[in-house]
Formats: C-alpha cells, structure tokens, sequence
C-alpha cells in the first residue's frame, strides 16, 4: 500500500503544535511575570485601601462624643461604659441610607428651641465637621457643617444643627431604627444635670453645680525612637542630625523629617513633617486625608476620637469615660496642620494601655458658671471665650514609671488657644487681651 503524503494534514499538525507551544510559553512568562500580579494586587488594595479610610475616618475616629437628654424637662449629659449611645449611633449610621438634605430653619430662636426640645436625644461633636463627609450629600464646595445630631421618635429623619451659623439640616433617611438607641439613652446610668449657654461661636455645656469627678489611672506604653522612623521614613537613605535644643532631627530627604527628643529629656513629642504645595482641599476631603497621616503615625486607636479643627490644623485625642484627655497642660494626643508648603502632624508617643481599678480618688470642680466669672474677673474677655469643657490631664505617677493619672479640670479654650483653667489663671491676660487687640486691627 502506498503512503500518500498530504501537505494540508502537514501544516495542521504543524499549527496545531505551534499554538501549543506558544500557549506553553505564555503561561510560563505570565506566571514568573511579577510585574502582573504586582498590578493586580496593587489595584486592588488601592480600592481597599480607599474604602478602609472611609470606614475608619468616619466611624472611628469622627464619631460623636457627648449624649444629652431630657427628664422631668431637666437637660442631662448622658453616658453608660457598657451601652454606649455614640457608638450605638455610629452602628445603626452604617446601615442608613442618606436621602434628601435640605434646610430647615436657620433662626437664632428656632435653633435654640430644638437645643431645650425634650423629644430629642442629641449627639455632638467636640466641633463641627462636614455633611458630605458622612452622607455624600451637598456640594464638596457648599462648605456644609454640622456639630449636633437631634434625634426623635421617627427614624424617617434627621435634623443637622449648626453651632456657628444656627442653621438646621432636615436629613430623610430610609432603614434607619434608633429605637436601641432611645432605649440606652432612657436608661443610661450617669445623668448630669447640665444647660447649654451661647459663647463665642458655639453652645457650650455647663454643669449647673459642683460636681466630683473620678480620677483615672492608667499603665502606659511608648514606641521607640526606630519605630516611628521606620514607619514615616523607611529604613533606607535616612540621616541623622543633632540640635543643642535636646532634638534629634531624621530626613529621608530634603522634603521629609521626622524630629524627636533626644533620649535622657522626659519628653513625648515627635513632629513629622513633609514639605508638598497645599493642594487646596474641601473640609470634608481635609479630615480624611488628615486620617491617613494618623494612620500612618502608627499611635493606638482604640480611644482616639476627633477633637478640634480651625481649618488648617486638625487635633485628636483619647476620650476616656466620654472626656477628653491631655497629654500635657494643654496638648492633644496628635494634631495634623496644613499649611501652603507643609504637611505637618505633631504628636506624643505615650499611648495609654490598660486601665488600672479605680481606687476611689476623685476630684471636685466648681459649676461651670463659677468658672466663667473667675476668668472674666481675672480679666479674661468673655466674648473672646470660645469653649469651656471639663477633661483629663495626664499626669505621671511619681510611684511607677509607666503609670499615669487622669486629673479631671476645667480647660477654656481662649483666642483660639487651648489651656487649661489654672494657666489662665496664672496668665497676665491684660497682655494677651492688648496683645490680640493690636493683631486685630
């Protein structure tokens, strides 16, 4: 039998094992390609990462802080450790969908009936921060700001308030239940008594008679030195420089440093700077982008709540049994600036650890009025006060050395300016009141 050769059957074949062949390649180059799945992986943790910084900067650390309801037509500040009405708010917030936003009132008279209304419960922040930042609702230009969350019986709605401008936002919701929340705030376990009075720019709480408040002792941790370099400059190219004012300043380079104490000086706080042009940013995209930066400091969040902004400067700070805490005479835990050329974010490296059994200490601090008439008997202008709380300083336990104590006292913030009460009082504040009338004009 003859062999009968066929060209077509040939150069199928021939095709046939080709396609193959390079299939084989291909598989291989694309699975020792480390370039393609670095791809891969990188888009998809910038869209996680994206994500996460919303989560985190909107139900972590911009959470409300305060509580406040009525009973018998009495005005209570509210707080319960184990149901905790803010974080309650943050949860059911989650899964809300935000409608329509629009404006209810912004009359002087109508935002202070709402304030004294007892069929609200009512939520705050430490200060105001963005509406869009929360619901995606209104213009990033709009420059909408709300510090007051009121609260009723209906879960179709709710209204916005305004410290500054005395402006209301009627907020439609759909899927919102706060019937947990009206339940935790009928049965909190601390109510005290408390009025809102207008200062400066805002409504503040005062305590309507002398009240004893705990003292707070906590074991505490800091990170050192190498920890915070590596984390804000990397392990690479990075130098060293000593100052004769007890610094030590690292740069990666000319655009980025990092300045801590030196060892052997008793002091905590650490600046971090990164010289970049201002990128002229909405209120709402500057408090998440200033998130990042307190992501990437690497301090314990658990307690770290949003404190205080003046547009360029953003502070935070631990809020221990709903107060906020003081490293110092004065100082938050961490504060980022935006300025034209910089990016800076000082902040102390003492993290507070594990909380020691209160052993019955406590502190007692005068009505809030009384503090009002001594500061402006000692000369402090009234209308330059601009907020009076009461908060924790942290002191040092001369006993051990890694345990602090939370003193409660009144601080005043004055001129922009944060102190606490026994500064001012020490303060020769005809100075101050000439100094800042001068800068004025």
């Amino acid at each position: 039998m003859k062999f009968k050769f066929k060209f077509g059957d040939f150069f199928l074949m021939l095709g046939t094992l080709l396609v193959f062949g390079l299939s084989i390649v291909l598989w291989i180059f694309v699975m020792t390609n480390d370039q393609y799945f670095s791809h891969i992986n990188q888009t998809s943790s910038v869209t996680q990462q994206a994500r996460n910084r919303l989560n985190n900067s909107v139900y972590d650390l911009y959470i409300p802080t305060s509580s406040y309801g009525f009973k018998n037509g009495q005005l209570y500040r509210l707080y319960d450790a184990k149901k905790n009405l803010p974080l309650e708010f943050t949860k059911e917030l989650k899964g809300i969908k935000f409608k329509n936003l629009s404006i209810a009132s912004t009359s002087r008279s109508e935002y202070e009936h709402l304030l004294n209304n007892p069929d609200y419960i009512q939520l705050t922040f430490p200060d105001e921060v963005s509406i869009k930042l929360f619901t995606k609702q209104g213009s990033s230009a709009s420059g909408q700001k709300f510090r007051r969350v009121f609260i009723s019986a209906n879960n179709d709605r709710l209204y916005l308030g305004n410290d500054q401008t005395m402006t209301v936002y009627q907020l439609d919701l759909a899927r919102a239940n706060f019937a947990k929340l009206r339940n935790y705030a009928n049965h909190a376990r601390s109510k005290t008594p408390v009025k809102f009075v207008r200062l400066k720019n805002n409504y503040e709480v005062f305590y309507t008679k002398a009240e004893s408040w705990r003292v707070y002792s906590y074991l505490t941790n800091s990170q050192t030195d190498s920890y915070f370099v590596s984390r804000l400059l990397g392990t690479t190219n990075v130098t060293a420089r000593s100052s004769k004012k007890g610094w030590v300043t690292y740069s990666l380079n000319y655009y980025t440093k990092l300045r801590i104490p030196k060892s052997g000086t008793k002091k905590h706080d650490l600046l971090y700077t990164k010289y970049e042009k201002s990128k002229n940013l909405a209120m709402h995209e500057q408090l998440l982008d200033s998130v990042d930066y307190v992501h990437k400091v690497g301090l314990s969040e658990q307690d770290l709540r949003f404190f205080d902004t003046n547009g360029m400067a953003i502070s935070y700070t631990n809020y221990i049994e709903g107060l906020p805490v003081f490293t110092a005479q004065h100082t938050p835990q961490i504060k980022t600036t935006f300025t034209p050329e910089s990016m800076q974010v000082a902040f102390n490296n003492i993290d507070l650890q594990i909380p020691i059994p209160f052993d019955g200490q406590t502190r007692n601090l005068p009505a809030t009025d009384t503090v009002l008439q001594e500061l402006v008997n000692k000369g402090l202008k009234k209308d330059q006060i601009q907020r009076i709380i009461v908060g924790f300083r942290m002191v040092k336990d001369n006993s051990h050395d890694h345990l602090a104590n939370l003193i409660p006292t009144y601080y005043v913030k004055a001129y922009n300016r944060w102190q606490s009460l026994d500064e001012w009082q020490k303060q020769d504040l005809s100075v101050l009141n000439k100094t800042n009338k001068e800068g004025a004009q």
